[in-house]
């Protein structure tokens, strides 16, 4: 009986056979987003309630709060492959002077 269970399960590795389906979102992880998008959206609405607290932050915290919230309003900036070759490389130019003397030829 034995050999017969671990047969079973090596036979079935790497197959699902049950729960979620693949793609389907997490019920606990979009209740907990939802819960905390409301309770922030609560208290971000009420502006003087927001300020207050913020005003009481000390110096330190309320930079952290403020780059932590610029994030949200200011784009990030994006690394950028200028992508330089060595200078054996034909430009369009010396391609096109290369093919007017062959056809002179």
């Amino acid at each position: 009986m034995h050999s017969i269970f671990k047969l079973s399960l090596t036979h079935m590795k790497g197959k699902k056979t049950g729960g979620r389906q693949k793609g389907t979102p997490n019920k606990a992880t979009a209740f907990s987003r939802s819960v905390i998008q409301d309770i922030l959206t609560d208290y971000i609405s009420d502006e003087k309630q927001f300020k207050d607290d913020l005003k009481k932050a000390g110096p330190i915290h309320r930079l952290e709060i403020m780059v932590k919230l610029a994030a949200f309003v200011t784009p990030k900036p994006q690394s950028v492959d200028i992508g330089l070759k060595s200078s054996t490389q034909k430009t369009i130019e010396d391609i096109l002077k290369g093919l007017s003397e062959e056809n002179e030829e």
